[in-house]
């Protein structure tokens, strides 16, 4: 295996060769941008950093989208009620920043990430136009975290590195997206169910291995973690894996297998189980309690994007960030934020239901679409419930898979539309 500092260079030679092909399509850029901000490009080569890049790409790719005039419609509400849920929440953000416990700290822990992840959904959300959009994004967000989750598996196989902790080692990432255990875990517990799935949108032994090396790679990292949460999560997507298959109980037997035979292989995953107390659940539940506790003390817009270990310290006399995302997003946000994120998630699931349906009606089930639409429902179920033992209100993964529910939903019912023309 090569060692992860000798393959550094790729995230140069893929994000600014994409971003560059990106000004005659769009698709491009977007994917060349998010390669960019989140593969840390400024950090490892700072360089970029002198001259601000990211800020200077994000205003030339903008610019570039918006020079193709329907891409601006992409953004209204008459295009998807996802772009409404948006705008709502940016405004809940704005609003409870407006009042926020320190502005600077809201600021440098909160909105200039969010505003990041905005500018990123916007991008992608002009730029999906059909079902070939929507299958090289899927598959450049896989291969993104392939490359992100290579370091923490390259040291969890060679057992070079790590962080060493009370209860034994942690393999992640120096810096960036995976640098903690528990972050890593929730990542990996994310893709693992998309990268699944994706395995069935080929036909063929070849590809379909190939296509597993991605979920290799995830799982490697996820037991490398160390991180209780990302076990209990694995074992989360068991189940949900069961239910939505059509053979539960053939399903069911296999998952059960899978998981026997880890307890009888892998020491590190059975260690980390083994790790899981009643006292540590409690702790997570706490920040859910002193997150309600905020509004109750008069927060009704929340005490500020990012302030919530602020505003714990002054409450309850100690500042740790919530370890909960419901707590995070209630004490955060307060009551309109609150709202309006769970609507946000509803209408993710409605557009990814719908679309399901209507590939149904089309008789194609077995097809990368359908696929790729189960994986992302199984991917935000398991990322919704490990949330409560982490928090992330504004990582930029709930509102990409809110830009690209969108955008299936909209090519889905345009292939509806071309087969009942043809029919007619």
């Amino acid at each position: 295996m090569p060692n992860p500092d000798s393959i550094r260079i790729l995230i140069v030679l893929v994000s600014i060769p994409l971003m560059v092909i990106g000004m005659r399509k769009s698709l491009y850029a977007a994917i060349g941008y998010m390669v960019f901000v989140y593969c840390n490009v400024s950090f490892y080569y700072p360089v970029f950093a002198q001259f601000k890049a990211e800020l200077v790409f994000a205003g030339i790719i903008l610019a570039r989208i918006l020079l193709t005039p329907h891409n601006i419609g992409k953004l209204s509400a008459g295009y998807s009620k996802i772009n409404q849920y948006m705008m709502l929440f940016a405004l809940s953000i704005g609003f409870s920043y407006l009042f926020a416990m320190n502005h600077r700290v809201s600021w440098d822990y909160a909105v200039y990430h969010f505003i990041k992840t905005a500018v990123l959904y916007c991008m992608v959300m002009m730029s999906l136009d059909n079902e070939k959009d929507i299958k090289i994004f899927a598959w450049s967000f896989v291969l993104m975290f392939v490359y992100l989750a290579y370091e923490p598996t390259y040291g969890f196989i060679t057992k070079t590195g790590g962080s060493e902790q009370m209860y034994g080692t942690n393999y992640v990432a120096d810096v960036g997206l995976l640098s903690g255990h528990v972050a890593l875990a929730n990542n990996m517990n994310q893709m693992i169910p998309i990268a699944y799935f994706l395995i069935f949108g080929f036909k063929k032994r070849y590809q379909q291995l190939l296509a597993a090396v991605p979920l290799f790679i995830f799982f490697v990292s996820l037991v490398g973690s160390g991180s209780r949460g990302g076990q209990l999560g694995f074992l989360f997507f068991a189940l949900a894996l069961v239910f939505f298959s059509k053979k539960r109980l053939k399903t069911g037997l296999m998952a059960g297998c899978v998981v026997v035979i880890l307890y009888l292989t892998s020491n590190a995953f059975v260690s980390t189980l083994a790790r899981v107390d009643m006292d540590q659940t409690e702790g997570r539940l706490t920040g859910l309690m002193h997150g309600v506790n905020m509004v109750k003390f008069g927060n009704i817009l929340g005490v500020g994007p990012g302030c919530f270990a602020l505003a714990r310290g002054q409450y309850h006399g100690h500042t740790m960030d919530a370890h909960n995302l419901y707590g995070q997003l209630i004490g955060e946000l307060g009551i309109p934020g609150t709202i309006v994120w769970f609507f946000l998630i509803r209408q993710i699931f409605l557009n990814l239901a719908n679309s399901k349906r209507i590939l149904k009606n089309m008789v194609m089930e077995k097809s990368f679409y359908f696929y790729l639409v189960t994986g992302l429902q199984v991917s935000l179920i398991v990322r919704l419930f490990i949330s409560m033992g982490s928090h992330g209100l504004y990582y930029f993964y709930w509102y990409i898979l809110a830009a690209i529910s969108a955008a299936m939903y909209v090519a889905v019912k345009r292939m509806e539309g071309q087969k009942c023309d043809s029919n007619v």
